[in-house]
């Protein structure tokens, strides 16, 4: 089994586009891909991703710049997704749906409801939420958590308390955000709410909201999201966010396991596979979801980061038997 868990591109680009404004930094900046952010269903490491909240605190040098960006990185920043979410008409069911809706965007983690006496604990656990990054990841979710409360109930409301599943970080921007008692190094993230606003009457004005409608295309990417258990899954998730960065290759992708090569060899022929098959299996199929949009074979080439839309061909041929533009004429038919 594989242990590692994703994030999706989509959950975090309102953190990319506030900290673009607050602080004049982006993602760009700490080299992840551009086109790695423009494709929003893409699964990010969640390693990696706790790697960049870490190194964004390195180039603001400071440690409750979450909090400084709060009004930016709501639910409602996400688009459609984000405001289905909050269309709900009480907040009861908002709850609900952000706990099994957050399941498409992230893997490893529960969002869930606890209920302890007259208090409801909103509950984050994320076991690979480690280290600094882990630190302004639970932030994030915190301030996730309290921005969709006050959008039902009032920029005004404070939580009982808040629980925080990180080491404690002596800011007073932190504190100033929640007012509210905070717990530092909390078994998970929490924030506490009286079981009476689960009575509270939307008296919101109506928002007109469009419906979210979605492909068939942007429904499979949606509901791909691979479980730990699902080895396969993983490895092609992995192989095809390496092809962001270049090539596939062993490398990088055992370094995102804590893997050595000859370890993810091994254990990549425990299942039959080889690393170089399993590579052109991965790219052809994200090849065939490039061209059912239509992109040209010389972008889809480049995307899969190909040396040479020659190198593609040839490639292709091998693994389905006819040309990428054969191939995508006849899908285009089809369509």
């Amino acid at each position: 089994m594989l242990d590692i868990a994703f994030i999706r591109t989509l959950f975090i680009k309102p953190l990319n586009s506030a900290l673009l404004k607050h602080y004049d930094l982006s993602f760009s900046q700490l080299e992840v891909p551009d086109l790695l952010l423009k494709e929003n269903m893409s699964l990010i490491p969640f390693n990696d991703y706790l790697a960049w909240l870490e190194r964004i605190e390195q180039l603001t040098g400071d440690s409750a710049y979450m909090v400084k960006l709060a009004k930016k990185i709501t639910f409602e920043q996400m688009g459609g997704l984000g405001e289905w979410y909050l269309s709900c008409p009480d907040l009861p069911l908002a709850l609900r749906r952000i706990n099994y809706g957050l399941s498409c965007l992230q893997s490893g983690a529960s969002y869930h409801s606890e209920l302890s006496g007259n208090i409801l604990k909103w509950t984050y656990h994320n076991p690979y939420s480690k280290g600094r990054g882990g630190l302004h990841d639970n932030l994030r979710v915190a301030i996730l958590f309290v921005q969709t409360i006050r959008e039902y109930l009032g920029n005004d409301f404070t939580p009982l308390k808040i629980q925080l599943h990180t080491t404690e970080t002596h800011n007073s921007a932190i504190s100033d955000y929640f007012q509210c008692p905070i717990r530092w190094n909390a078994p998970s993230t929490q924030v506490w709410l009286p079981m009476s606003v689960l009575e509270h009457v939307d008296n919101r004005a109506l928002k007109l909201r469009k419906p979210m409608l979605m492909s068939n295309l942007q429904l499979d990417d949606f509901l791909n999201m691979p479980q730990p258990t699902d080895t396969a899954k993983l490895m092609f998730e992995l192989i095809n966010y390496s092809r962001y960065y270049q090539y596939p290759n062993l490398d990088f992708i055992a370094q995102r396991l804590d893997l050595s090569k000859q370890q993810l060899q091994r254990r990549l022929y425990r299942f039959g596979w080889t690393f170089t098959d399993t590579t052109n299996y991965v790219l052809c199929n994200v090849a065939i979801k490039y061209m059912q949009r239509g992109l040209p074979i010389a972008e889809i080439a480049a995307n899969l980061s190909y040396k040479n839309v020659q190198s593609f061909n040839k490639a292709f041929q091998r693994n389905r038997g006819v040309t990428p533009i054969q191939y995508q004429q006849r899908l285009l038919e089809k369509q």
